[in-house]
């Protein structure tokens, strides 16, 4: 793996996995971090991962879903998806910024 201590945004590998999303890719060795942009009424379908998912919410809102549990989130909040737990998400009225940390690494980002 490159050794990359620092970086802006314009340097980061940028991935579009789905209409409306745009992620910057920050790659580790444990771990893997997402910056990630998603449009005013993107839908994130339900999925799983091996992965644990921790995240932030900076911009925006949205619905999220977690093993069956909803909650609206706004900048500050926080949330955790454990390995194999279904989720997904629904972003309201405006524009949303996420920031992801998946362990261990993902090797598909």
């Amino acid at each position: 793996m490159t050794k990359l201590y620092f970086a802006s945004l314009r340097d980061l590998p940028k991935k579009d996995p789905t209409p409306g999303m745009t992620q910057h890719i920050i790659r580790a060795d444990a771990a893997t971090v997402a910056i990630t942009d998603l449009a005013a009424k993107t839908v994130v379908e339900s999925h799983k991962h091996p992965m644990e998912q921790t995240g932030v919410i900076t911009k925006g809102s949205l619905v999220m879903v977690i093993a069956g549990e909803q909650r609206i989130l706004t900048p500050g909040d926080t949330y955790r998806v454990p390995a194999n737990a279904s989720h997904g998400a629904r972003v309201l009225e405006q524009a949303c910024q996420v920031i992801d940390i998946w362990a261990p690494a993902r090797d598909d980002l």
